[in-house]
């Protein structure tokens, strides 16, 4: 039938005439055989597993992600980070995991050579999204836009703003002006929009300032640093980016 994504109860009512023994110890057979794999403990989701995928232990994200996440879980999603940014061809590292915003905290999934890690997102169903589409289905992902701000949010856990900045520069030029101010609105962080600035300015990111300086219009702003914490004494008073108030510290203040 074509169909890869197969619950529980939908195994039990096909084999009616089994006993819920009998059907364990048959799953459990294919488990070792590698034609089928549970998704998760407790989720009853199985994933059958076509022969020209056996090696890499299930097929392709886009064939059951979304229906395992928010069909079988009823969890909001969306695929970002490096892993959204990998999408739109933007990231230049080797992505080895598929990094998957949600509500809740939740235990990172292996699924064959796949492995899930899930990091949290407060007001996830107000996030910007877009579907991305292939031969064998598709998942939510989000907007090349709200990566940009989730990468800047998040640079700590994705090795610094330097190994950021170089994803950055390849995602520059799939966002728009109108995407952009979706996404502020949606994040509505403005520390996070000042960093965004003082990187725009650096790259020379002309078209996308206009409408980051709209939204900054008459929201508060402090003096804060492009990453980690401000210096003390008088370092902190070199390498302002004064229109967005972003210490910059020696090694990001030229575009590098």
């Amino acid at each position: 039938m074509g169909k890869l994504n197969v619950r529980g109860e939908e195994l039990r009512a096909r084999l009616s005439q089994a006993s819920p023994e009998a059907l364990r110890k048959a799953l459990y057979r294919q488990q070792r055989a590698g034609r089928v794999v549970r998704l998760s403990r407790g989720s009853d989701h199985w994933l059958i597993v076509p022969l020209q995928y056996a090696a890499a232990g299930s097929p392709p994200l886009e064939a059951w992600l979304d229906p395992y996440l928010r069909k079988t879980l009823g969890t909001p999603y969306y695929v970002g980070l490096l892993s959204a940014a990998e999408t739109y061809g933007a990231s230049p590292y080797a992505v080895m995991v598929t990094q998957v915003m949600v509500e809740n905290k939740r235990r990172p999934v292996a699924v064959g050579r796949h492995k899930l890690v899930f990091h949290t997102c407060s007001r996830i169903e107000a996030m910007p999204t877009r579907w991305h589409e292939s031969a064998d289905g598709r998942f939510k992902v989000s907007t090349p836009e709200l990566t940009v701000l989730d990468l800047i949010q998040r640079e700590n856990v994705l090795g610094g703003m330097s190994r950021v900045r170089e994803v950055l520069r390849a995602l520059w030029s799939h966002c728009t002006p109108q995407g952009l101010t979706q996404a502020l609105d949606a994040v509505h962080s403005v520390p996070v929009a000042q960093r965004l600035g003082a990187l725009l300015m650096l790259d020379e990111q002309t078209a996308l300032v206009a409408p980051l300086s709209d939204w900054l219009q008459e929201k508060p702003t402090r003096l804060i640093a492009l990453e980690g914490s401000l210096p003390r004494g008088n370092e902190r008073t070199d390498n302002i980016h004064a229109d967005f108030k972003v210490w910059m510290p020696p090694q990001q203040g030229a575009n590098t």
